[in-house]
């Protein structure tokens, strides 16, 4: 039995140690990934083909419906699209396990220190979701063989590879997962001892990128965060919902007082900064599409789809915040390419902002 910080843990396993991790083949994680190209590559081709053959028989050979040999192209045709999708996506997963035994495993942080790094906190929560690769390319109107030109690249993956032009991007490994998962480089702490090294990894950061979360944890960070960061080397990152952001918010506050009456503040000054006001979660600005993007986008009145990373949260002097939202349905016609300029118009003064920041010390 362990009396680690419960930070750690999920539920069920707070009373036990996590088990050991899994050792990482090399080898194996290369041939995984050769295979899943392999098969990534195949299933596109099959898929492809056949929903060629399937289109240009139905809009062209309608006239041979009574024919038998007609149906059994048709079916044929769908078989092999079907079959397509299953060996790429098949192929997708075998990427991503072979990553995971080939990704980046830091045996300490002390080498991090006066190197230009990217610090990635977040609730070990989220690494479930993080860890799955997208599924949907626009999110209503894509056509069935856009499946085969969707990223191959897992939600973590994606944002490192946006912040990695900044530093290397670090993070901390859960305690509790057999293999790394692709994205960050992660390095293993104690259960029952993080905070010290956390704070000196926050400390010497060149930025620090944080999912909000509601958990004791995440909140405890987020407050060290704003008592030893300049406001602009900080981003909250919003993968959540607005009622865990709303609750990240409450415990946030509650959290900046109790300690800002119990603990020293920033090592400079003894001073704790402010408690920033985090910007309200903004709504989608057209929930409802109106009835011609209705039939252009599969019938779908409603938007039921969002981006994984719904928007940030950036700070400026004076700890002011403002929450930059991700919003597809700011776009007519959303498509890979509209959405894509859309998140890179959006980030383009931010990334532009932290690339300029002078290295961590040179501040003054």
């Amino acid at each position: 039995m362990t009396n680690g910080n419960t930070y750690f843990l999920q539920d069920r396993d707070r009373d036990r140690e996590p088990p050991p991790r899994t050792v990482q083949r090399p080898g194996l994680g290369r041939t995984l990934i050769a295979a899943g190209w392999a098969l990534r590559v195949a299933g596109a081709v099959v898929g492809l083909v056949s929903f060629t053959v399937f289109r240009k028989s139905f809009y062209s050979d309608q006239l041979a419906v009574t024919h038998g040999s007609w149906w059994l192209r048709l079916l044929a045709a769908a078989a092999a699209f079907f079959a397509g999708v299953g060996v790429f996506f098949a192929g997708r997963l075998c990427v991503v396990r072979g990553k995971q035994h080939t990704s980046g495993v830091i045996g300490s942080f002390a080498p991090l220190a006066g190197t230009r790094y990217v610090l990635y906190l977040r609730p070990f929560s989220n690494d479930k979701s993080m860890s799955l690769l997208p599924t949907d390319l626009t999110g209503g109107g894509a056509n069935l063989e856009s499946f085969f030109f969707i990223s191959g690249l897992t939600h973590e993956e994606s944002l490192v590879r946006r912040f990695g032009r900044l530093g290397r991007v670090v993070a901390i490994g859960s305690p509790g997962e057999p293999l790394p998962l692709p994205g960050a480089a992660r390095a293993y702490l104690p259960v029952d001892d993080w905070r010290d090294t956390v704070s000196g990894l926050i400390a010497g950061a060149h930025v620090v990128i944080l999912s909000a979360g509601p958990g004791p944890g995440t909140v405890w960070e987020f407050v060290e965060a704003l008592r030893l960061l300049p406001p602009e080397r900080l981003v909250l990152l919003a993968y959540c919902d607005a009622r865990d952001y709303d609750r990240f918010r409450t415990a946030v506050a509650a959290e900046h007082e109790r300690r800002s009456r119990t603990e020293p503040g920033a090592p400079d000054t003894g001073r704790w900064p402010p408690l920033p006001a985090l910007p309200d979660y903004p709504q989608p600005a057209r929930p409802e599409r109106p009835l011609w993007e209705v039939l252009v986008n599969g019938g779908r009145s409603r938007l039921r789809w969002d981006f994984a990373l719904k928007g940030l949260v950036v700070f400026g002097p004076d700890w002011r915040a403002a929450f930059l939202r991700f919003d597809p349905t700011a776009l007519r016609l959303p498509s890979v390419v509209t959405l894509s300029r859309l998140v890179r118009r959006q980030l383009r003064p931010v990334m532009a902002q932290l690339t300029a920041l002078p290295a961590r010390g040179a501040e003054k």
